[in-house]
């Protein structure tokens, strides 16, 4: 059986408008892909630590995805990320 690839995708969080896109998103990479997305928004409990979750995803994923606009600093993103 194959396993499904492990996901974590950081984003900019500059408005509700791109938080929500981000989330359709990954929604549909969970739904019609077949990915097991991690998710700030699904996966991080209010007032928990979001760069030890983010350490943590990319310690347990296979991939990272940067969703950002210009003011997400693309030096935030080094290896194993892509970008949209």
């Amino acid at each position: 059986m194959r396993k499904h690839p492990k996901l974590v995708i950081s984003y900019s969080h500059d408005n509700e408008e791109h938080k929500a896109w981000v989330k359709k998103l990954a929604t549909d990479l969970r739904q019609h892909m077949g990915v097991d997305v991690m998710l700030d928004q699904w996966d991080l409990r209010i007032g928990g630590d979001l760069s030890l979750f983010m350490e943590q995803g990319l310690s347990e994923s296979s991939l990272m995805m940067c969703v950002c606009f210009d003011i997400y600093s693309k030096s935030e993103c080094r290896n194993r990320w892509f970008w949209i």
